[in-house]
């Protein structure tokens, strides 16, 4: 009895019905275990462990050879271009890897139907995904990151780069991870097999990429309204090099296509059947 007066109704309809619970469940699955801890480090050695080996290397591999070591500015060239077209594929990786069992995974299992047999709308189990892993993505995988690399960068080549223009390549860099958190929530809604998921997800990635760099002078400046080409422009636009488009028709046009995911996420779960 004294328990039971220690509850608390939630006063909660349409689309929010249970959002704020699975959005808490979702979150201590982040926070409130080691996860954030080993994704922390495991992208701290993969992304600015490689920026770090690359840029000490240079300089010793010149020396060997008896070139001529490279400019601190000519270092700060080749770490901004290494973190951010790397790093926009690697995080971009990351984030299909993290979340490609949110839906799937609980689907197979029998977790979905299960969840959705108490007082919880469809597309609160959706968006609690979404927003849980949307926000750990960009704590660990974006912001951590870009804030060490932005440290590293300073420390090893000596130059200090401007602080806006790098938050804008941030900002790309965090729209670019995302797409693929959109993406791969999607496909673990449209399929139902862990291989076309992760087939698919990874085909975007990688195929993307490849057939834009290739097929860049056929497209023209279209190539830089698509994710594939996200990650060339974003280090020109850090530097302060010229571009065809504005970097922010870039990022908005890859927010557009996140979004888009996102309702045909919460369309097609709405219909399906368990």
């Amino acid at each position: 009895m004294v328990a039971n007066t220690e509850l608390q109704r939630v006063e909660l309809s349409g689309w929010r019905t249970g959002l704020a619970n699975l959005l808490g469940k979702e979150n201590r699955a982040w926070w409130a275990s080691r996860r954030w801890l080993v994704q922390s480090v495991v992208w701290t050695v993969v992304v600015n462990g490689l920026v770090a080996l690359l840029l000490l290397a240079q300089p010793a591999a010149a020396r060997m050879s008896g070139g001529t070591e490279p400019t601190g500015p000519e270092l700060l060239i080749t770490g901004v271009t290494m973190l951010f077209q790397f790093g926009a594929f690697a995080l971009a990786a990351g984030a299909i890897i993290l979340v490609q069992d949110a839906i799937l995974g609980e689907r197979q299992l029998g977790v979905t139907e299960w969840i959705l047999s108490k007082p919880v709308s469809r597309p609160a189990y959706v968006l609690s995904k979404l927003l849980a892993h949307g926000l750990g993505i960009l704590v660990i995988l974006v912001g951590l990151q870009g804030a060490l690399g932005y440290g590293l960068l300073w420390l090893l080549t000596g130059e200090q780069l401007p602080l806006l223009p790098y938050l804008v390549g941030m900002a790309g860099l965090a729209v670019h991870t995302l797409f693929y958190l959109a993406l791969t929530l999607m496909m673990g809604v449209l399929t139902a097999n862990r291989r076309t998921l992760l087939g698919v997800s990874l085909a975007v990635l990688l195929g993307g990429m490849f057939l834009v760099m290739n097929l860049a002078r056929f497209l023209g400046t279209f190539a830089q309204l698509t994710p594939w080409w996200l990650n060339n422009v974003l280090p020109a636009a850090i530097l302060g090099q010229p571009l065809p488009l504005p970097i922010w028709l870039s990022i908005g046009s890859t927010a557009l296509l996140s979004i888009l995911c996102v309702a045909v996420t919460l369309a097609k779960f709405e219909r399906l059947e368990f």
